[in-house]
């Protein structure tokens, strides 16, 4: 039978959400995922041990997965030299492509010495821990004493793991910007609130003071948070001391390649403020602090090679939107012609890298859905669907479908029943293959 068929590439929190609404809306949908299992941020960006939480969206989008108008193809990166071009997928006969891949590579600073050893970028490291092919199987030798670059919930994520898992003597976290503007949340802080150096972060506040009330700011609202964060942080059995340091961006990482980084050169900075908003300016001031592991927590960017046209860290959205939802704009434009890309859409990281958590990308992608059944009232055709399944499912690797990932989900279960485990998942794409009966 034909429809009016849509391709969603991606499957984390905004492909899932945006194939839903599309799927409710009677289109059918072929949702593509470079990974084996869906989930995208939600699997493999949330701390390992919100068990509760990975839970239930596992069977929340399994659920979403499981209407009849949407079609898995899980294992299929969609790209420049990959299993399918976008313009495969055009010739294909879809009336629209929303790309919803995230945001995941690596956004490089530029700086010298980035490129040494134990110089990582966080989603090399959330990756790892999260067993996500194929970080999962790489090494990330971490040191006694780690410099994290950022104050955000990766922060802390972050911080969290280097205290868990033993061996690590000290963490720097380090902030562009003031007291004011960390972007962690309390309920994030309280899992390393513990192991704050409450001395040295009082000193570090009384520091900064004087040019916090010359911006207007409270420095008593930051010591009322991190109070209320203490007051209800875990009890871990770490020795690990954590401290924060304000008003300072990395300028130049130290060491060789033989023994690595070895210390971390900032730039101090001073706030200034400019039509209601602070911002960060270098001063002429710079410090260097030892250190053998610096992670940089500082967001992500977009792959170039899925093959949409890229703006800094994200793909070029139009500023003239057609179809504009919410005042927000999800249509790709050629920043060349300045025209907008019939029929391309983007939402999620993809849309704005590394903003929101999972709520937010879902609701991003429910909205770049809605772009998109907008302009199929104007445009597309329909096609013939089990043409183009048939199509897709006879590559020469293993496509999954989402029977198979309801098939994986229960054998994983299963194995955490058996272990004792809150929670169990392959941390590779052969294993996963393997339990699904695929060699």
């Amino acid at each position: 039978m034909n429809h009016k068929a849509v391709a969603v590439i991606g499957a984390g929190p905004a492909g899932l959400f945006a194939a839903k609404t599309l799927a409710d809306n009677g289109m059918k949908v072929f949702l593509f995922n470079r990974d084996i299992r869906p989930g995208g941020l939600a699997e493999y960006g949330i701390y390992p041990e919100k068990y509760r939480l990975k839970t239930g969206l596992r069977k929340q989008f399994m659920g979403f997965l499981l209407h009849e108008n949407i079609l898995y193809f899980g294992n299929v990166d969609v790209g420049i030299d990959r299993d399918y071009s976008l313009s495969d997928l055009q010739e294909m006969g879809f009336s629209a492509i929303l790309v919803t891949t995230g945001a995941q590579q690596i956004k490089h600073l530029g700086l010298e010495g980035e490129n040494l050893p134990r110089v990582y970028h966080a989603w090399e490291i959330v990756s790892n821990y999260n067993d996500l092919p194929p970080y999962s199987q790489q090494n990330y030798p971490i040191g006694k004493r780690v410099v994290i670059v950022g104050v955000g919930n990766v922060m802390a994520d972050i911080a969290r793991y280097c205290i868990n898992k033993g061996g690590v003597d000290e963490i720097l976290a380090v902030a562009r910007r003031g007291p004011a503007e960390i972007k962690f949340h309390e309920t994030e802080f309280v899992h390393i609130a513990q192991n704050l150096d409450r001395t040295d972060f009082e000193a570090e506040i009384k520091r900064v003071t004087p040019l916090m009330l010359k911006m207007g700011q409270d420095p008593n609202e930051t010591w009322a948070f991190v109070e209320k964060a203490c007051e209800n942080c875990d009890e871990i059995a770490s020795s690990t001391n954590l401290r924060l340091r304000f008003l300072k961006s990395p300028s130049r990482f130290i060491g060789n390649e033989k023994d690595g980084l070895q210390r971390v050169e900032f730039v101090e900075n001073t706030l200034i403020k400019t039509n209601h908003t602070t911002r960060a300016e270098a001063t002429s001031l710079k410090t260097i602090f030892e250190a053998d592991t610096v992670i940089l927590a500082v967001g992500s960017s977009v792959d170039a090679r899925v093959g949409l046209p890229v703006n800094k860290y994200e793909f070029s959205v139009s500023s003239f939107p057609e179809y504009p939802q919410e005042g927000l704009s999800y249509e790709v434009m050629d920043p060349v012609t300045e025209k907008n890309i019939p029929g391309i859409f983007v939402a999620g990281w993809s849309r704005l890298a590394s903003y929101g958590l999972v709520g937010i990308s879902g609701r991003d992608g429910t909205r770049g859905a809605q772009a998109a059944l907008a302009y199929l009232q104007d445009h597309g055709k329909s096609v013939a669907c089990e043409k183009i399944e048939d199509h897709v499912r006879g590559a020469e690797k293993p496509v999954i479908d989402k029977t198979m990932v309801e098939e994986l989900l229960s054998i994983e279960a299963e194995i955490a029943i058996q272990r004792g485990l809150p929670d169990y998942k392959y941390s590779t794409n052969k294993e996963m293959l393997s339990a699904l009966g695929i060699r």
